[in-house]
């Protein structure tokens, strides 16, 4: 009985370890994908000029597709959050880098969330949600953070739903295409649960 107990502790300490690894994982992967989202605000042409004072930046919902699948909820939220605050300070983003990113990170995070629970094989289109996220919650919080007729209005709120499309439509798109490439050079969603 002994020997049961003690195997059983180990057994316990073995997972909790694991465990703490891949929390470990995971937040090493999203450090890693603050400091890329960054440096592709750099090189994105839309960076150094503002529209109706938004900064467009697919790369930003590249990123929020693939967080949201690799590494959950909570670290893409985080990630999204991170990324909006370094463009904000070194100017290259917005103000409204906060509602769209984050909003498409809880969007994907969750959907993916779902998918794990009810139809693993799916998880990685759960990329392709960030639009749901970024333009209809984000583009709606747009109009009343700027709005464009002075009060918030349904005009302006459809011109914010077009504009946040034109950025975050193609990155939720190449965040889906990243993802199944790395899923064939052996790099999953798994590998960090």
């Amino acid at each position: 009985m002994e020997k049961n107990n003690s195997s059983a502790a180990i057994q316990g300490q073995t997972d909790d370890i694991i465990s703490r690894a891949k929390v470990t994982k995971r937040i090493a992967v999203a450090a890693v994908f603050v400091g890329v989202g960054l440096v592709l605000s750099y090189i994105n042409v839309f960076a150094y000029f503002t529209i109706a004072g938004s900064k467009i930046n697919p790369y930003a919902h590249l990123i929020n597709g693939m967080m949201g699948v690799l590494i959950g909820l909570s670290l893409a939220c985080m990630t999204a959050l991170s990324i909006a605050i370094l463009r904000y300070v070194l100017q290259i983003g917005s103000i409204l880098a906060f509602p769209g990113g984050i909003s498409g990170a809880v969007v994907t995070g969750t959907v993916s969330y779902i998918l794990r629970k009810k139809a693993s094989k799916y998880v990685d289109l759960a990329a392709l949600t960030d639009p749901i996220g970024t333009v209809f919650i984000g583009g709606t919080l747009a109009d009343f953070f700027l709005p464009l007729t002075g009060v918030p209005s349904f005009e302006g709120i459809i011109f914010w739903w077009g504009l946040f499309s034109l950025s975050c439509v193609p990155g939720s798109i190449a965040g889906y295409l990243i993802l199944k490439v790395l899923r064939k050079a052996g790099i999953r969603w798994e590998d960090f649960y």
